[in-house]
């Protein structure tokens, strides 16, 4: 299971009135999601949206979003890579590097 940080994606910005953030996700995160998960507790922008959409259950496609969030989108509009998470066999988080 994978995650993306929120503090991250709501600094997206979109084009016009069109939410860029709700365009990448709609397949990855089902309408009114509330499954979120605090990856540090120690530290305050750590919350995370769970991807668990339709399309979460197609890894191939799970890793380019990724990729594309971390090596493209948010180098240019945030000059940093926006982080990302994956769960681990023990329930634990851990953040993709890319």
């Amino acid at each position: 299971m994978y995650a993306v940080n929120i503090c991250d994606l709501t600094e997206l910005r979109g084009f016009n009135s069109v939410s860029l953030v709700g365009l990448l996700l709609q397949d990855f995160v089902p309408a009114y999601s509330q499954d979120t998960v605090v990856i540090d507790r120690n530290r305050m922008d750590t919350d995370a949206v769970i991807l668990n959409g339709p399309a979460a259950n197609d890894l191939e496609r799970v890793e380019a979003l990724i990729a594309f969030l971390q090596t493209s989108l948010g180098p240019r509009q945030l000059h940093r890579r926006i982080r990302c998470y994956r769960q681990g066999p023990r329930g634990g988080w851990r953040e993709v590097k890319p």
